[in-house]
């Protein structure tokens, strides 16, 4: 499927690269359907981009590939809501936010999608001790 973005152009999509938020995420409810589209020849790094909206984009990337003790603990109601019973069912990215300091990393609020029904939810580890704004290394 052929996509509109403000940010990248005109993109073609994959089907199976569209993904499902049905709560929308935080500050954005009404965004639900995203594509997932490569931002790099090493599947660490990939656009968000809205469907629904070709203003709407954000930047994600997997957070092992920097944060490798990384270890969110899903809240059971997500898990359920998602339905992954093994974690190797879910993917994980979090959002990047780029300032003159630094580029930094949400952590504390990951995208967890079910890698085989596509269907996603933005998770706050509320008590977890992870910051919504980790500097990336090296980035």
């Amino acid at each position: 499927m052929l996509i509109e973005s403000e940010r990248l152009g005109s993109v073609e999509v994959d089907e199976s690269k569209v993904l499902e938020f049905p709560d929308g995420l935080l500050g954005f409810p009404d965004a639900r359907r995203f594509a997932l589209v490569d931002a790099g020849d090493d599947a660490t790094y990939f656009w968000l981009q809205a469907l629904d909206d070709p203003h709407l984009a954000f930047l994600a990337a997997v957070p092992w590939a920097f944060f490798p003790d990384y270890e969110p603990e899903l809240p059971e109601v997500d898990r359920a809501a998602l339905d992954i019973v093994d974690p190797v069912d879910a993917v994980v990215l979090c959002l990047l936010t780029f300032t003159d300091e630094a580029v930094t990393a949400n952590l504390l609020g990951p995208l967890v999608v079910n890698a085989t029904t596509r269907s996603g939810r933005q998770i706050v580890l509320g008590d977890s001790g992870y910051s919504a704004q980790v500097p990336l290394a090296g980035a």
